[in-house]
């Protein structure tokens, strides 16, 4: 049991879901939806060009101004939602998520929905 995120595409001619992205405990970037969306457990919210560009505009200066984290884009209680400390777990999702959401800019949104989607 745990905080359990995902990122997919939906193709929008066959419906096909794939997963695009996965992240275990990252209570940040839940906090951040959670905030800005209201998103609840299991909730989904589909993410534009500009969604995803402002999320990852925040996770890249994260990256080069580390001690912003705490400002930008801060740890998140819940049950099961693992670490709140800002150390090298937190760091090394950031960069997952910032290159997750770097390429994520680049999708087809004319042929795929994408959304993200949480459960814990």
């Amino acid at each position: 049991m745990g905080l359990d995120m995902y990122i997919y595409l939906e193709d929008k001619e066959t419906d096909e879901i794939i997963e695009y992205s996965y992240y275990r405990k990252f209570n940040a970037l839940q906090g951040y939806f959670v905030k800005q969306y209201e998103l609840e457990n299991c909730g989904k919210i589909e993410l534009t060009y500009e969604i995803v560009n402002e999320i990852y505009l925040i996770l890249n200066e994260i990256r080069h101004q580390p001690e912003k984290a705490h400002l930008l884009m801060p740890t998140f209680p819940g049950p099961f939602f693992g670490s709140y400390k800002y150390d090298q777990i937190y760091h090394a999702y950031v960069h997952q998520a910032a290159s997750d959401f770097y390429h994520a800019k680049f999708i087809d949104h004319s042929r795929y929905k994408l959304y993200f989607t949480s459960d814990w």
